[in-house]
């Protein structure tokens, strides 16, 4: 476990003071204002992250209006879905505003009642938190650091994480855990082009629910939210040394 996601209160303090401490240090050193190179690097930095990001925001639109002509409207389990037809056994949310639910027809013959409510709940979280939004800010962050393994790690871990919480939000809903593993089980596999992170949120999401089936009672820290942190980070920075009045 990383010490981000064991001690993430421990993690902002730090991060808090290396800010203080480097306002303080610059001010004294710097006749100039002590925070125009790191503004300008953090700027370069999110300008990069932004474009990634848009391009994969744009991708997810162009993938939804080529199914358009494809999806009908159904209500699964009391939650409006997209039915895609030929879309094989997948369910997955898109749109990064106004995010909606896609299930292929081959889930609804490959699932009974049961497994498809299961699914359904969990897409329905993915949808009520905007997560292809989420998801999409931290594949562009995973673009940017390459395979840097410090950064790269914690940022597909979160990327797990959005699979997992939506897991327990349809366990929180009554969903029998040993269900929603068998309806993972049947659902065809990601894409190669999902990339290892999706690959591994299976894996990990299969170990929980068959544990969870099996009465075990696993406690998951919260993890960061990594997606959104460097922008933050930055702002915060720049923010903290400007009213500090350390910047002339």
């Amino acid at each position: 476990m990383t010490l981000a996601r064991s001690h993430p209160r421990l993690v902002m303090v730090v991060l808090g003071g290396a800010i203080a401490a480097y306002c303080a240090i610059a001010g004294q050193l710097s006749r100039g204002d002590p925070m125009v190179a790191l503004e300008l690097a953090g700027a370069a930095m999110l300008a990069a992250w932004a474009v990634l990001l848009a391009r994969i925001v744009w991708r997810g639109r162009r993938l939804a209006r080529a199914l358009g002509a494809r999806c009908r409207d159904r209500s699964l389990a009391g939650v409006a879905c997209r039915i895609v037809r030929g879309g094989g056994r997948h369910a997955f949310v898109l749109g990064p505003i106004r995010p909606r639910i896609y299930v292929g027809d081959g889930m609804l013959a490959a699932l009974d009642a049961d497994e498809l409510q299961a699914v359904v709940l969990h897409e329905d979280h993915h949808r009520r938190t905007f997560a292809p939004l989420r998801a999409a800010a931290l594949e562009a962050w995973l673009a940017l650091v390459g395979r840097w393994g410090p950064l790269r790690r914690p940022l597909a871990d979160r990327l797990i994480d959005l699979e997992e919480e939506a897991d327990a939000h349809a366990l929180r809903r009554g969903v029998d855990p040993a269900t929603l593993a068998s309806a993972l089980v049947k659902a065809d596999a990601a894409p190669a082009r999902a990339g290892a992170a999706f690959v591994s949120a299976a894996d990990r999401r299969l170990e929980s629910l068959l544990a969870a089936a099996a009465g075990e009672t696993r406690i998951v820290a919260p993890r960061l939210p990594f997606e959104w942190l460097p922008p933050a980070a930055v702002a915060t920075l720049a923010l903290a040394c400007h009213l500090s009045g350390l910047a002339v």
